[in-house]
């Protein structure tokens, strides 16, 4: 993650940090990153249920730890909050 800024990583990781202390069942954490990254890749907020449905069940599938999980999510609600995209993720 060499791309990023030192404050951008700081800022990910403390969203991060906040969004496990909310305890979220994995399976939420599951549909909340597939949807994240579904509306990040087509830039588009109106992604099918079908298709976020598809993404959390191979996210959970995928046994990604909690952590993890939350980090990606928080990668992502911070790329978006600056208009960062990058179609690699």
């Amino acid at each position: 993650m060499e791309k990023y800024n030192v404050d951008l990583m700081n800022e990910i990781n403390v969203a991060a940090y906040f969004l496990a202390k909310e305890n979220h069942p994995y399976d939420r954490l599951c549909w909340m990153l597939a949807e994240r990254r579904l509306i990040y890749r087509n830039k588009r907020d109106d992604i099918p249920g079908d298709l976020i449905k598809a993404d959390a069940a191979a996210n959970f599938f995928s046994s990604c730890e909690y952590d993890v999980m939350c980090w990606l999510i928080a990668e992502l609600d911070i790329l978006m909050k600056y208009d960062i995209y990058d179609k690699k993720i």
